[in-house]
């Protein structure tokens, strides 16, 4: 994350998308996945307050919460979706005004 970017892209005018990236290989359950990204969103959201990003300006690109590729259990969309959106209400503030995803 580099919020020297950020402030520098909101000093200029322009709405920075935060981007976290987790990765979706390997065999690790929907369980584990929401643990990373709970921990992911939480550094990257201290470390954006710690630099003083203006949150309101910004926008949050992030992934669903899913099994890895290789996982050998299976969750059904509502399981995925629940899993998301419990993930997103704990760790993104409140002062973020939009998350958007990926379309398919």
């Amino acid at each position: 994350m580099d919020e020297y970017f950020n402030n520098t892209s909101q000093s200029c005018g322009l709405v920075p998308i935060v981007e976290p990236e987790v990765s979706q290989d390997g065999d690790h359950d929907l369980e584990e996945c929401q643990r990373i990204t709970e921990k992911v969103l939480a550094t990257v959201y201290k470390a954006l307050n710690d630099h003083h990003v203006y949150l309101e300006g910004t926008l949050l690109k992030p992934s669903m919460v899913t099994a890895g590729k290789n996982s050998t259990k299976k969750y059904s969309v509502e399981q995925v979706a629940r899993a998301t959106v419990v993930t997103l209400r704990r760790t993104v503030p409140t002062a973020v005004p939009g998350i958007m995803f990926l379309s398919v």
